[in-house]
């Protein structure tokens, strides 16, 4: 059974880029109050308690992207940031049932309410550092699709793989090596010559530190070896 490509319609595009955003963000700012006063009942003055959101709501989604993002490329620390996110999600849940119950009266502070909102600054850094532990390359080796030479860079490097469709895309704001001369090419290709070797693609590639893919565009670009007799 083949693959096909299905385009989403106009509404399903929208939802996705404006209306799952906008809800997420509208239910961070709904989710502020309630645990800035979680924070002030654990004893925090006002002023350090209105950063009990960021280390509850924010941490959450961070969470809930590096799980998304692991999950995807099978990065280290996948199971971490998977029950980090679900973690964090219940916390922030929880923080507002809490906040509004004791708003209301329905219950009423303890020591064991203000001792777990105390620890939970502690806890998001500890899984922070948790998930921070690993490889510390970057970059993220995938399967990408051919790319059009006019898409990769100079040297041969291929271009940017986006992450959520998987498909390559051009880098921006960085400018690639600058193009070899002609003449600089045909010394390399002599060079090849003197030692008694065939001039090819990885050759001239060797030759100039250049990518394999490079090399291969440079010898088509050579002037034709002399015939002799």
């Amino acid at each position: 059974m083949s693959a096909v490509s299905v385009d989403l319609p106009w509404f399903a595009k929208a939802t996705r880029k404006v209306g799952a955003p906008a809800a997420f963000a509208a239910a961070l700012i709904m989710s502020v109050p309630g645990e800035i006063h979680l924070a002030e009942v654990a004893g925090w003055s006002p002023g350090y308690a209105r950063l009990m959101p960021v280390c509850v709501s924010v941490y959450a989604a961070s969470a809930a992207v590096m799980a998304d993002v692991s999950r995807r490329f099978n990065l280290p620390g996948q199971r971490s940031a998977q029950t980090g996110a679900i973690l964090a999600l219940i916390l922030a849940i929880f923080a507002q049932d809490i906040s509004h119950l004791l708003q209301l009266g329905y219950m009423g502070t303890s020591a064991t309410l203000v001792k777990l909102v105390s620890a939970i600054p502690g806890l998001v850094v500890a899984h922070l550092l948790h998930m921070g532990r690993g490889p510390k390359k970057t970059a993220i080796e995938v399967e990408a699709p051919d790319v059009p030479e006019d898409q990769g860079d100079e040297d041969g490097q291929l271009s940017l793989i986006d992450m959520e469709t998987g498909k390559a895309r051009p880098r921006r704001g960085k400018r690639g090596k600058p193009k070899v001369a002609p003449e600089v090419v045909q010394a390399a290709a002599e060079k090849i010559r003197a030692k008694g070797e065939k001039v090819t693609g990885p050759a001239l590639a060797d030759e100039l530190e250049l990518s394999r893919r490079s090399g291969s565009r440079y010898l088509k670009e050579l002037s034709p070896e002399p015939q002799i007799g």
